[in-house]
């Protein structure tokens, strides 16, 4: 990524790049922006594209955050003096559960909403069964103390599993794992705290803007068949599964998912 403008406005790290409408991207768990850097090369031609760093992931520090709210009310304040709202937000697993809580709180912030590979819940509930059993990410949370890389580099593992660009996914992952530092240890731990425990599906029937749902066929961490679900919740959602993928799919399959991308994008 080459951004022609970075920030750090209330700790939180921002990279710019491109002109036109303002596109946020918000990465998954573990992660951090320079994740999307494919993405940006093609977005920032029609898009002035925004790229966060998570507070404890990148370059943006942990300020003890614990709750989504505050996640996403630091986003929202660090994106306050960059862009012109309404925007167009996209968030990745993590990212997109944020980036739904920003809609829904704040919905005269978002013109349209595209999530990749993430859900309302995502961990299995009574009415949601298309989702990771409870114990997945408990085990996750477990080993985080004894080994946080082991346990970053088994999640990555976990992303890429099934997809049909497995190996050269991870190795871009792996890549990038630590190119913006070390996470926030105690940033991780929240982090999968709000991915077990948080359920936004109220939240999410009540947004109104246009929603798209980006999934991988072979995601195990959240499965295809979320697609359903999240239908049942919005009228005005529209759902693309991309063949093969597992949870990144705009890392093993960018061309197919830019075209998705685009296109939601484009019909504002």
């Amino acid at each position: 990524m080459n951004p022609d403008h970075s920030t750090q406005v209330s700790r939180i790290y921002i990279e710019s790049a491109g002109s036109g409408p303002d596109l946020v991207l918000l990465h998954g768990w573990g992660m951090h922006g320079g994740y999307w850097q494919g993405m940006v090369a093609e977005l920032a031609n029609t898009y002035r594209v925004h790229v966060v760093d998570l507070p404890g992931h990148g370059h943006s520090p942990y300020q003890h955050e614990q709750t989504l709210d505050d996640f996403a009310a630091g986003v929202v304040k660090a994106l306050s003096e960059q862009v012109t709202a309404p925007v167009f937000l996209m968030g990745w697993s993590l990212g997109g559960l944020i980036a739904q809580q920003i809609t829904a709180s704040s919905p005269q912030l978002v013109q349209r909403l595209l999530l990749v590979a993430s859900s309302p819940s995502f961990i299995q509930r009574e009415g949601w069964a298309g989702a990771m059993t409870p114990e997945v990410l408990q085990g996750f949370a477990d080993n985080l103390a004894l080994d946080y890389r082991g346990t970053l580099s088994r999640f990555l593992a976990l992303q890429v599993r099934g997809s049909e660009q497995q190996q050269q996914a991870l190795r871009e992952l792996r890549q990038q794992m630590y190119s913006r530092g070390e996470p926030d240890l105690q940033g991780l731990r929240v982090g999968l705290s709000l991915l077990r425990d948080v359920d936004l599906r109220s939240e999410l029937s009540q947004i109104t803007q246009p929603v798209c749902l980006l999934a991988g066929e072979r995601d195990t961490l959240v499965p295809a068949s979320v697609c359903e679900g999240m239908q049942s919740l919005l009228a005005q959602i529209e759902t693309h599964v991309i063949p093969r993928a597992g949870h990144a799919p705009f890392l093993s399959h960018p061309a197919l998912s830019l075209d998705v991308i685009k296109a939601f994008f484009a019909h504002a």
